[in-house]
């Protein structure tokens, strides 16, 4: 299982271009969560980080009650580290799915907008790169990620998360405590301002 790498000349080009070009749509999150059918959740490229975050799957899963979850491993040679589930699908990328730069090919992305995520969560709290660029190409317009230096415009809802627990599984459970309340509030009908 090897994580997937984006060339690093090619990624300070992407950061430089996006912030340039890259003009970020303003949603309604009432909207955008009750119209969403499917939901990707991109998992950490860190071994460790993947353990931990595998662990709690289950409980990131459940946030998105009636939604498809697909869950996407950024991982070359993953299969049998993680299967599909009856709550949710995986995805991996076959090294044929990506460019000479590591970065996700055009047939690749086709497949994933096919899906039409209308929420993307990515779990990865260091690089994380791969997926969130990932996300952006294929449009999704929630992208939820831990908030970090370049973070934006890559993802417009960005979670705290705390330096001193960088390394535990603490993180994710904070994580999944702050989405379900921002999910459950949702499902209790905050109304939309007029």
């Amino acid at each position: 299982m090897k994580p997937i790498k984006v060339n690093p000349l090619v990624r300070t080009v992407l950061n430089w271009t996006r912030r340039l070009l890259f003009k970020p749509e303003a949603f309604s999150f009432n909207q955008k969560t009750s119209e969403t059918q499917n939901v990707l959740i991109c998992m950490p490229a860190d071994i460790d980080r993947f353990a931990m975050a595998r662990d709690l799957l289950s409980t990131f899963v459940s946030i998105f009650r009636e939604k498809k979850v697909y869950v996407l491993l950024p991982f070359l040679e993953a299969e049998g580290y993680l299967s599909s589930s009856a709550t949710y699908q995986v995805i991996s990328a076959k090294r044929g799915d990506l460019n000479l730069f590591s970065l996700p090919g055009r047939e690749f992305v086709r497949r994933l907008k096919d899906l039409q995520f209308g929420i993307s969560l990515d779990l990865d709290l260091e690089d994380g790169f791969f997926s969130c660029y990932l996300c952006a190409r294929c449009g999704v317009p929630m992208r939820i990620g831990p908030k970090r230096k370049n973070a934006f415009p890559l993802y417009n809802i960005e979670l705290e998360v705390l330096k001193d627990r960088f390394g535990s599984r603490e993180v994710y459970e904070g994580m999944a405590k702050t989405l379900k309340s921002l999910f459950s509030q949702k499902r209790k009908g905050i109304p939309n301002p007029a």
